[in-house]
């Protein structure tokens, strides 16, 4: 079975499990993979918004077609995103693209789309929009426009899918 766990000056931890498909094999593959990277089994719980944690640590869990993915650290608040590569983003791309963000083949689009997801749950209680946020996805960054931040993301890109993190 693959998995892909990495630390990340000890002070991050990114992890990716393939999962079956459905709400209960994406709810079985968080706790496996959360087991796994922690060496524990925790107690998932969610805040008001939605948002997932465990106690001690700040958590963000993202899922896509057969994969499901976890960014944990006692230190950062953290966000992740998982998604499958296909043409489908071009379609929905002015939903979440701005003007100024002129990506218009798959793989920046892929990219912006993972890059505000992530940042998306990093700033969770800022409720942003899509808009909100201006994405360079060569340089690897987000400008969050409503608080004048950037925040650098790591990009990781398989045959199966793409992923994004970010932490602050």
């Amino acid at each position: 079975m693959e998995r892909i766990i990495t630390d990340i000056d000890e002070k991050i931890k990114v992890g990716v499990l393939p999962i079956e498909t459905g709400r209960e094999a994406e709810k079985k593959g968080e706790l496996k993979l959360l087991t796994l990277m922690l060496g524990y089994t925790p107690i998932i719980s969610h805040n008001s918004d939605g948002k997932p944690f465990i106690e001690g640590y700040n958590i963000s869990i993202s899922h896509t077609k057969g994969y499901v993915a976890i960014i944990i650290s006692r230190f950062f608040e953290v966000g992740v995103d998982i998604e499958y590569p296909a043409d489908r983003v071009l379609r929905i791309a002015s939903r979440f693209l701005r003007d100024d963000e002129p990506f218009n083949d798959i793989d920046s689009c892929l990219t912006a789309w993972c890059a505000k997801e992530a940042v998306y749950k990093l700033f969770s209680s800022d409720h942003l929009g899509f808009h909100d946020m201006k994405v360079d996805v060569f340089a690897r960054k987000v400008k969050v426009l409503k608080h004048g931040l950037i925040v650098k993301f790591v990009r990781k890109k398989s045959t199966n899918f793409l992923l994004t993190y970010c932490w602050r």
